[in-house]
């Protein structure tokens, strides 16, 4: 498709740096946002509706974990937060107006009257402790608009094992699918020239998009007989290729992988994956969170921890346009589950834009169906935010956008008419709305 890259990245020095975590945060994206999918444009009635018949969050316990930390004094929730937390090398009070910040705001403005948990992290470990610290504090929804990237996407990782335990526990887990849709490329090491993954008839993946550092990640199954693999990365020269920085494994994590974080000067640049000499037959993935990738696979790029088993994934919806927006990352998982469940508006009145801000917004309304139904599990929630969101991709549940646009009034409605028709939690909704499928539904 492409003979050379789109774009070039602009930067000032070059410096390799091993990556400790596999973490980056996910609501801006790293490209810009041209968008495909569906294109039907009619506003819903009442599709943006936050507060239902008063219903605005009180007695609910929302977390919110994120690794570049809160300032808890922001006017938009301040007096709605219970309780901060650092566990990493942060300051969670003082994090000013970043990724966190803007994260709660918009959980804040569906749920207002919730009480709010927020946990700054660092790395798996961190966020293993985070997730726990949340538990303990007997929250009902926990809101995770952050991912981890070095994983295959079937739910293997530490992260969605952490993740799956809070869920057992009774705590709604909301995540952001990821902004990973055109920076994943997933292949079988089975087409191999000079130790190399060839890829789509030759070794190079050209990077697109402008910016100074790049950080990628290639993660790899066990069918590989023990084999491991690694990234490099290139600038194109006059006078040739020269290699600028090669990945470094990571062994903190149950799936195998290595990292890339590096500052780039300006140029061309493109990965190679590199293994043994001989086809493998493993499933190697690249993902990037900073860059396009010349060649992608769209689907199965879905993030950690949305790739667990009863997580609620939310993907990016352009609201402007009406449509799934372009960077939203994928399913299905690769051990076959659906992996998308909704999709919600992804852009914040300030500009803050990504699957963080669907996810936040996501959260709140789940947030919103707890405060209704305190006794609904994470089940029942989910079975709510998809059974009422509207269909905007193909036909009934879909890998890409789920059950649909996320609508915060039908899905609080359908709860309170539940509860007022004292129905087991989750049972009727199910019976009035019939569609196809749940979020964990095989694809």
């Amino acid at each position: 498709m492409y003979g050379v890259p789109a774009r070039t990245m602009t930067v000032a020095a070059v410096a390799v740096l091993a990556l400790l975590v596999g973490l980056s945060v996910v609501a801006v994206p790293s490209v810009s946002d041209p968008v495909g999918g569906p294109t039907d444009t009619r506003p819903d009635s009442g599709a943006d509706a936050m507060q239902v018949d008063g219903v605005t969050g009180d007695g609910v316990r929302v977390a919110v974990l994120d690794p570049t930390g809160f300032d808890a004094d922001d006017a938009a929730y301040a007096d709605s937060v219970a309780e901060t937390r650092s566990f990493g090398s942060g300051s969670t009070p003082n994090a000013g107006d970043g990724h966190g910040t803007r994260s709660v705001r918009e959980v804040a403005a569906v749920a207002p009257n919730a009480s709010l948990y927020l946990a700054e992290f660092d790395g798996e470990a961190g966020y293993g402790r985070a997730m726990a610290w949340a538990v303990r504090q007997d929250v009902d929804v926990v809101v995770v608009p952050a991912a981890f990237h070095g994983t295959p996407g079937g739910g293997q990782s530490l992260v969605a094992n952490v993740t799956e335990r809070a869920i057992a526990r009774d705590v709604v887990v909301v995540a952001a699918a990821g902004n990973t849709a055109r920076g994943t490329y997933r292949g079988t090491y089975d087409r191999v020239r000079n130790g190399a993954l060839v890829v789509e008839g030759g070794v190079r993946n050209y990077l697109r998009g402008d910016g100074d550092v790049v950080r990628a990640w290639v993660s790899w199954d066990g069918s590989g007989l023990g084999a491991s693999y690694a990234l490099e990365l290139y600038r194109v020269t006059p006078d040739g290729p020269r290699l600028v920085a090669r990945s470094v494994p990571y062994e903190g994590d149950r799936s195998p992988n290595a990292r890339l974080n590096v500052r780039v000067e300006s140029g061309t640049h493109f990965l190679v994956v590199r293994g043994p000499d001989s086809p493998t037959g493993a499933t190697v993935r690249v993902t990037s969170s900073t860059h396009a990738l010349q060649h992608v696979t769209v689907r199965g790029s879905l993030v950690s921890p949305a790739d667990a088993e009863g997580a609620i994934a939310v993907g990016a919806w352009n609201q402007r346009l009406g449509r799934l927006a372009a960077y939203s990352a994928s399913g299905p998982t690769t051990d076959g589950r659906r992996g998308v469940d909704v999709v919600a508006p992804a852009r914040a009145t300030d500009g803050f834009r990504g699957t963080s801000v669907a996810a936040a917004r996501a959260g709140g309304v789940a947030a919103l169906v707890r405060a209704v139904d305190p006794n609904a599990t994470p089940e029942s929630v989910e079975r709510y935010l998809e059974a009422t969101a509207r269909d905007v991709g193909p036909a009934g549940p879909d890998v890409r956008t789920g059950g649909g646009r996320l609508r915060p009034e039908r899905a609080v409605a359908a709860a309170i008419d539940d509860t007022a028709n004292a129905t087991t939690s989750g049972r009727s909704i199910a019976e009035r709305y019939q569609r196809s499928g749940t979020t964990q539904a095989r694809v």
